[in-house]
């Protein structure tokens, strides 16, 4: 049994598919390699992972291109010919018995923030944590803002979105009273008319 673990970036969304009955999903997996050659020159070398993991897992949703997983399951070495490389092509397909998400590589929000007193706070997985009406710091110092439900977004985009909300508070409020304003004036104009005749 050849046992394989990575860690890497999907390529693209994951696919659900079904086969003779037999529902399968599947992901490419990049993992990249980085070092310097003897002259001091960067290199690095990505390596694709076809995985194929059976069922419907409820993970399947969150498997987007850009997300960092960690897989672990049997792999098979496979070998077929590449008409651009002119020459024989090995590739590793792992059936995946488990898999985790480790993030996205464009998360808006780190998974470990602080408080102002230091205490630490692990936000989950789309970004929620357990301290509601706070604000947060992440290592560099930069703050984040965790709603009365738990949820966490940056500080920006939370003032931004309160800003739109208080704007459109305001123009339902204009809205409201230019009605009541109609109202009131209809209602006089009806008065008067009744007292006229």
């Amino acid at each position: 049994m050849f046992q394989c673990t990575v860690v890497g970036y999907l390529g693209a969304d994951a696919e659900a598919k079904n086969e003779n009955g037999n529902e399968f999903i599947t992901f490419r997996v990049a993992h990249t390699d980085r070092w310097k050659d003897a002259n001091g020159v960067q290199k690095e070398s990505t390596q694709w992972i076809d995985c194929i993991m059976s069922g419907h897992p409820n993970v399947f949703d969150y498997l987007k291109a850009g997300t960092l997983v960690y897989v672990t399951g049997h792999a098979r070495l496979r070998c077929y010919s590449s008409a651009a490389a002119r020459s024989f092509v090995a590739g590793i397909t792992i059936s995946v018995s488990v898999i985790e998400l480790l993030g996205g590589s464009s998360d808006a929000v780190p998974k470990r923030l602080y408080s102002a007193d230091g205490h630490q706070h692990d936000v989950q997985k789309f970004f929620f944590t357990d301290c509601p009406g706070e604000i947060l710091t992440n290592g560099r110092g930069k703050q984040y803002a965790v709603d009365d439900n738990g949820w966490v977004m940056p500080l920006e985009q939370a003032q931004a979105q309160m800003a739109q909300q208080d704007q459109q508070a305001q123009a339902q409020g204009a809205q409201q009273g230019q009605q009541t304003q109609t109202q009131g004036l209809e209602s006089k104009q009806s008065k008067s008319k009744k007292s006229t005749k």
